[in-house]
C-alpha cells in the first residue's frame, strides 16, 4: 500500500436520551481498491470494479489475510452524557485507492450496542486528511438507534 493519509480525531454526537459509554470505532483499509484513482478509466472503471470484486471485508477478524485488510486500528473512548458531544484523539490512517470499512460499538443506557454489520463502509479521500469525521447517535422511528457517519468529503 503506498501512500497514506492520517485524520486528525473522531468526534462522536450523543443525540440520544441515555448515557453513551465504553465507545469502540474499529478503522479497516481493504485490499479492494476504491475505483477511479486505482485504474486511471474514470468511472466506467470503478462500476467495473465494484461490481467484480465480491470479496467481504471484515473489520471484526484480527487476522489481516481473513478479513481482507491491510490496516485494521481500534480507537476507544470513554462517555458521552445525553446530548453531549465529545472528541477520540486519534490519527487514524487510510489511503484514497482502498475501500475504506468501519465498526461501532458502545453502551447506550447500560446495554451493549454495534452497528448491524461488519463492514460499514465509508471511504476516504485525499481531502479529508487532517480533519475529524464525526459520527452522531440518534433516534429514528421511537427507539431505533442509527449512527451516521459524516466525512469532510
Amino acid at each position: 500500500m503506498a501512500r497514506a493519509s492520517q485524520l486528525s480525531g473522531i468526534n462522536i454526537s450523543n443525540d440520544l436520551d441515555e448515557e453513551i459509554s465504553e465507545i469502540q470505532i474499529t478503522s479497516v483499509i481493504s485490499n479492494k481498491y476504491a475505483g477511479v484513482e486505482s485504474f486511471g478509466f474514470g468511472w466506467l472503471a470503478t462500476g467495473w470494479n465494484y461490481a467484480t470484486d465480491l470479496r467481504y471485508v471484515d473489520t471484526k477478524v484480527s487476522d489481516e489475510s481473513l478479513g481482507n485488510w491491510f490496516s485494521r486500528e481500534i480507537f476507544t473512548g470513554t462517555k458521552l452524557r445525553a446530548g453531549e458531544r465529545g472528541h477520540i484523539a486519534c490519527q487514524p490512517w487510510f489511503n484514497e485507492q482502498y475501500r475504506h470499512y468501519w465498526m461501532f460499538k458502545c453502551n447506550i443506557g447500560g446495554k451493549r450496542f454495534k452497528i448491524n454489520k461488519n463492514n460499514a463502509q465509508c471511504n476516504l479521500w485525499d481531502v479529508d486528511a487532517s480533519s475529524a469525521p464525526s459520527f452522531v447517535l440518534h433516534n429514528v422511528e421511537g427507539s431505533t438507534v442509527r449512527l451516521t457517519m459524516i466525512m469532510n468529503s
